[in-house]
């Protein structure tokens, strides 16, 4: 039985695709002599660590300028994220079931602090990460820190990082379809669930 589920944020409760894709092609368009990047593109080739991605162009900034870009442009874009579809009402069905319910996330933590605030889901977790930088090196630090049973704990992301992260931490991966990556690319990951909405969790 799953008891705890650890949620990531981007594509997964938050849709945030349209600011996050825009700006990281500002980003390469104003550092990358002028690179025009295509929606489609990014979905092939983004992948966590984000800085991965951008190395994929050649792309030699340090991460803080990448960064410090990336924010620029998501003040500029003024591009406002709202909660994914059902994912507040199915946070609170998992939570009323007597689950805990976590977030673990790449997303920059000033953003995420303040997209929670304004979904109104700031009591809907029994722990928060944000920032992180690798999960596949750090999320099985996260499920010790909160004295979880990986055999009773899954995450659920949209990325392949994110599968590999929940199989590196020894947790029942979900992998849940969005905007972030092609389907057929989160499926070679081999997650032990694929779901296309955050509603069918409540069948697994």
């Amino acid at each position: 039985m799953i008891s705890n589920y650890i949620f990531d944020w981007s594509g997964t409760l938050s849709d945030d695709f349209e600011m996050v894709y825009k700006a990281t092609a500002k980003v390469l368009y104003e550092a990358y002599n002028g690179y025009n990047l295509t929606e489609s593109e990014y979905r092939e080739n983004f992948e966590l660590p984000y800085m991965k991605f951008y190395r994929k162009y050649d792309f030699n900034s340090h991460k803080d300028e990448v960064d410090r870009l990336f924010m620029k442009h998501v003040a500029a874009n003024n591009i406002f994220p709202t909660p994914l579809p059902r994912a507040g009402e199915i946070l609170k069905k998992l939570r009323a079931k007597g689950k805990k319910t976590y977030l673990f996330s790449a997303h920059p933590k000033s953003l995420v602090a303040k997209e929670i605030e304004s979904y109104g889901f700031a009591n809907f977790f029994d722990g928060i990460e944000s920032g992180v930088s690798d999960k596949v090196a750090t999320l099985k630090n996260f499920v010790k820190n909160h004295k979880l049973n990986p055999t009773e704990t899954a995450y659920v992301g949209d990325l392949v990082h994110d599968v590999k992260a929940a199989k590196e931490a020894g947790l029942k991966s979900v992998g849940i379809q969005s905007r972030y990556q092609t389907t057929e690319k989160l499926a070679s990951a081999n997650p032990d669930y694929m779901i296309k909405d955050i509603g069918e969790l409540l069948e697994l």
